[in-house]
């Protein structure tokens, strides 16, 4: 018989608001709808027909990809998913259907979705559902089955998943568990970098699902770990909450920031060297689409847009629009066509930069950010001649002027700031905004419109390519004035002073043409790999000097 959990109630915690230091932005296009997309829209219509009656764990990871597909909440194949899990909570806790360790599976899975699907009303289940997790942990920091306590990559995964996301909904979960599972994902890595299901089994093939699991599950240890360091290895001091609950404890971990980007360098590189998509090939693993879900989750949490020179974005979706079957499924002999859909939908969608982006936006908080804080709409038309600027520019440090634009309470001198950094950059050009590029990054993704037009404005100026794919996301952006800033700012960058026309209004596929034109040229002239590259533009090689005239 399934061990029952309790439920656990907790106080509603006060909205906690932070200042933004570090970046989540993708240099892909924006995430895909299934309204402008036949590939995903096949597979929402499958998984809409073919969901009922699955245990609660499919059903959880089909209702997930459903919400990440941006399906509507109220759709009535997603809210069927969701009865079927809810029906295992009640008054005492969460039943599992499966046991012997394969509940893991079960539980974070249910976590993840109710986590995407509303957290704040789900609060109390979540807190069950990490406790659940929690009490699976083997001593060694792993996940396994009962039968084992050598730990299990595949299952840790999805144990960590469960804590992260459960933890983004507000429950609590101890800085040591995840000390704990980073040491052990550690301890198990290959000589190579890779990862197997187990390593106390030899004969198991390394794979690209198994390393892509080992990578992502240390870079999510990483970022939980991030949130209770204090010291010279500590999350930047900017991020400071102004709401009235305090900070995370400090916690001293055992693995340090150094070893785990160590071991996220050394398996990255291996999935760059063994990158290949195949329904046959044993590289991948047993499901390619289950392998595919987790490289698109390396690629989200490290921010990778090339696993070695591959493009594995552009790699899995072409694989994907090869291998779907009319009905819009995939398939490959391993598990179900509902769950092998699932993760499919789940690396077109970008779920894992999802996710991320909610994260940030929750930090930020509510507020003046919700309509903005009258940021101008056009920066150029904050200077007039001699290059000065209409508003009195802040005096100091581009340092300090950013802080005053991520502090959300800071409306009054908002303007002064952007002031400042446009002055700034009229006497010093693009080396005063280099040194603040993430910032930056982080602010193209703000809820903020201003701050967006304010992130365009200066991405534009640093003169460097591998800042054009942010600019070319931003021309999907909601607010007009942000399409019309990252549109002048891909024209600066690319020395193509008409660009490819003026914004298109009207239809939306007219916009998706003209961002795909955009997209084409940076394609055309961006080297394999910007990793660690500085190209400035004012100095371009001849091929790429050919393709902006």
């Amino acid at each position: 018989m399934p061990r029952v959990y309790p439920v656990m109630r907790r106080s509603f915690a006060a909205t906690i608001t932070w200042m933004l230091a570090v970046g989540v932005g993708l240099s892909h296009s924006t995430d895909a709808r299934a309204d402008n997309d036949p590939i995903l829209a096949r597979a929402v219509q499958y998984l809409r027909a073919n969901c009922r009656g699955l245990p609660p764990g499919d059903s959880a990871l089909v209702a997930l990809a459903l919400i990440k597909a941006d399906v509507r909440k109220d759709d009535e194949a997603l809210q069927a998913c969701v009865a079927s899990v809810m029906s295992h909570f009640s008054s005492s806790g969460y039943t599992p259907v499966h046991s012997i360790g394969m509940e893991t599976y079960e539980i974070g899975v249910v976590a993840v979705m109710l986590s995407n699907l509303n957290p704040e009303g789900y609060r109390s289940q979540l807190q069950t559902l990490a406790g659940m997790i929690l009490s699976l942990q083997k001593p060694n920091g792993s996940w396994d089955y009962t039968s084992r306590d050598r730990g299990d990559t595949s299952i840790s995964q999805y144990a960590l998943l469960g804590l992260w996301e459960a933890s983004n909904g507000g429950a609590k979960v101890p800085p040591a568990v995840w000390d704990r599972a980073a040491e052990w994902y550690l301890s198990v890595q290959g000589p190579e970098g890779s990862w197997n299901y187990h390593r106390d089994e030899p004969h198991r093939p390394e794979t690209i699902s198994m390393t892509a699991a080992g990578v992502g599950s240390l870079l999510i240890c990483q970022r939980q770990l991030k949130l209770h360091r204090r010291g010279p290895d500590a999350t930047n001091p900017l991020l400071l909450a102004v709401g009235s609950e305090p900070p995370p404890p400090r916690y001293v971990a055992t693995t340090s920031n150094e070893r785990i980007d160590k071991a996220v360098e050394r398996g990255i590189a291996w999935l760059g060297s063994h990158f290949k998509l195949s329904t046959t090939d044993e590289m991948m693993g047993l499901s390619v689409y289950y392998g595919l879900y987790g490289v698109e989750r390396v690629g989200g949490l490290a921010e990778k847009n090339a696993l070695g020179s591959n493009d594995w974005f552009e790699v899995g979706r072409q694989f994907l629009a090869t291998n779907q079957k009319k009905e819009g499924s995939w398939n490959c002999g391993f598990q179900s066509d509902q769950l092998n859909t699932s993760w499919a939908l789940l690396f077109l969608t970008r779920s894992t930069a999802k996710t991320l982006r909610r994260i940030e936006i929750k930090r930020l908080g509510a507020g003046t950010l919700l309509g903005g804080r009258g940021l101008p709409k056009d920066l150029s038309s904050m200077t007039v001649a001699g290059g000065r600027v209409v508003s009195r520019p802040m005096n100091g440090a581009v340092e300090n002027m950013l802080a005053v634009l991520e502090d959300p309470r800071a409306t009054e001198d908002a303007n002064s700031a952007v002031a400042g950094i446009i002055d700034r950059y009229q006497v010093q050009g693009p080396k005063a905004l280099k040194p603040f590029k993430d910032r930056f990054r982080a602010m193209i993704a703000d809820r903020d419109p201003g701050l967006r037009r304010v992130a365009c404005w200066c991405l534009a100026r640093m003169g460097e390519l591998d800042v054009a794919p942010l600019l070319i996301d931003a021309l999907a952006d909601p607010d007009d004035d942000v399409v019309t800033t990252a549109a002048q700012g891909l024209q600066i960058l690319s020395r193509k002073i008409d660009g490819f026309g003026p914004p298109p209004t009207g239809e939306p596929e007219a916009r998706r043409a003209w961002a795909k034109r955009w997209r084409d040229w940076y394609q055309a002239i961006r080297p394999l790999d910007l990793e660690g590259q500085d190209d400035d533009l004012s100095a371009p090689s001849s091929a790429r000097a050919r393709s902006a005239r």
